[in-house]
């Protein structure tokens, strides 16, 4: 009964929602879960007829792997981007999906961050430590600041919040996508970077410092490009998320810096007191000119 009634009101707010740039369209929870998955459905009906033969094509080669213990939820996902023309891999738990995420034959990740045993964000931590760089997005139902933190913390590249639109959702990952190694290209034709011992190597899309190798996110890596572009200029932090996200990043100036946290881990010897990404006072971060 809950069904029937909500795929009515799913079908006159689906159409209007849809025709209103893409507003949110999972259902809040005054409509049920079955209203949600409905809506939802309808919603996705409809940009599915918009589909060309193009958008197809070009994502065919590209492999998702899904992760969410919601079965509906993971089911509607991996739907609307088969639709699109990806490959998509489905799995209910983190545990089921570490061996998959390691494997490498991923483009991109979609986890869930609130899942039974193994959570998303361990399930994300475990691969980054094994040295897997696959750029990496977290859906939840948790939005606060806290949380955006510790899914940045744990190697995300981004974060978007339940409940959204997935035209939004798309557009995201089509974003990472274009961040990955694989069809990155750089944008003045210099394929390498080298300011002191930092040595920057955008056609490898590899990172050695002091002749060591040094494993960066996507993300991680085009923030350091950035700053290495211009050795000594101090970045402002909405003008880093500026030139690092292709969409308009949802949260507040500061959320730069759990990433710059992470890069100098990986990079400082110190990173509580960093030589190389240095800290600029009610601006923002640079790259130490005098390395």
């Amino acid at each position: 009964m809950c069904f029937k009634a909500a795929s009515v009101r799913g079908r006159e707010t689906g159409r209007s929602i849809w025709q209103s740039a893409g507003r949110t369209v999972f259902w809040r929870k005054m409509w049920g879960k079955c209203a949600i998955i409905r809506s939802s459905r309808l919603t996705f009906q409809l940009r599915a007829k918009r589909l060309d033969t193009q958008t197809v094509n070009k994502n065919r080669d590209k492999r998702l792997l899904i992760v969410d213990d919601d079965a509906d939820m993971r089911l509607l996902l991996a739907e609307y981007f088969r639709r699109l023309g990806f490959n998509v891999e489905e799995e209910e738990s983190g545990a089921a999906a570490l061996d998959p995420a390691l494997s490498g034959r991923f483009d991109c990740f979609i986890f869930d961050v609130s899942m039974p045993g193994m959570s998303g964000l361990d399930l994300l931590r475990r691969v980054r430590e094994r040295g897997v760089q696959t750029p990496a997005m977290f859906l939840t139902a948790h939005d606060a600041i806290d949380d955006k933190v510790a899914g940045f913390e744990a190697g995300a590249d981004d974060y978007l919040a339940k409940p959204f639109s997935p035209r939004e959702l798309e557009i995201r990952v089509e974003a990472l996508l274009r961040r990955s190694p694989a069809i990155e290209q750089s944008a003045n034709g210099q394929e390498r970077i080298q300011v002191g011992d930092l040595v920057i190597d955008k056609r490898r899309h590899e990172v050695s410092r002091a002749g060591s190798r040094v494993d960066l996110t996507p993300l991680e890596f085009q923030i350091l490009e950035l700053l290495a572009s211009e050795p000594g200029r101090a970045w402002s932090r909405n003008a880093l998320l500026d030139q690092v996200w292709s969409t308009e990043y949802e949260g507040y100036q500061r959320n730069i810096d759990p990433h710059i946290n992470r890069l100098r881990k990986k990079l400082e010897t110190d990173p509580k007191n960093p030589h190389y990404v240095l800290t600029v006072r009610g601006v923002g971060y640079k790259l130490n000119e005098a390395l």
